[in-house]
């Protein structure tokens, strides 16, 4: 998948949403997935993966949260079984190499914050967190990485304004 677009074909009588709500959601995924695995390659065929299961089951999917919320819980079933059946890991590239010594959950949360510009408490959401666990979190991220920052970032302008409710030109 290019940088650049992400092109989706799917069955609209199996996955009712709308196009662009789904297309930010993968685009986001696409960051996450990229910080977390520190491999573009490894990360482009998780998310492939995640939404050939995805889009495999009938959905309605309005909302570019909750989109990206569903799509994320695949993606973690698929990375996991992909950690599982990986005998030796990759490099990671150069610009991820401290995220990569990093435990997963701060990873994961820094992947979301630092890698697709999301707040704490939305990350926190998103991985079952409380919003207290995900601050501390946080902050031994800043404290391991100091300024170091993703190539992601920022991930795309007005992602955090993006509304998921047509006429914002999108979709």
């Amino acid at each position: 998948m290019p940088d650049e677009f992400v092109d989706l074909e799917y069955d609209l009588h199996r996955v009712e949403a709308d196009r662009g709500v789904l297309e930010m959601a993968v685009r986001q995924l696409r960051a996450y997935a990229r910080c977390v695995t520190a491999n573009k390659t490894e990360a482009d065929e998780l998310v492939e993966d995640t939404l050939m299961l995805f889009l495999a089951e009938d959905r309605i999917l309005r909302e570019s949260h909750r989109c990206f919320a569903e799509l994320l819980e695949v993606f973690r079933r698929v990375h996991a079984r992909a950690a599982l059946i990986q005998t030796s890991r990759s490099v990671p590239e150069r610009e991820y190499a401290g995220y990569m010594q990093l435990p997963l959950p701060e990873r994961e949360l820094a992947a979301f914050v630092m890698g697709g510009g999301m707040s704490v408490p939305a990350s926190a959401d998103l991985l079952g967190l409380s919003v207290a666990e995900a601050e501390l979190l946080h902050q031994a991220v800043q404290r391991r990485l100091g300024g170091i920052s993703l190539p992601e970032w920022p991930f795309i302008a007005g992602a955090s304004e993006y509304s998921g409710r047509g006429g914002d030109g999108i979709g």
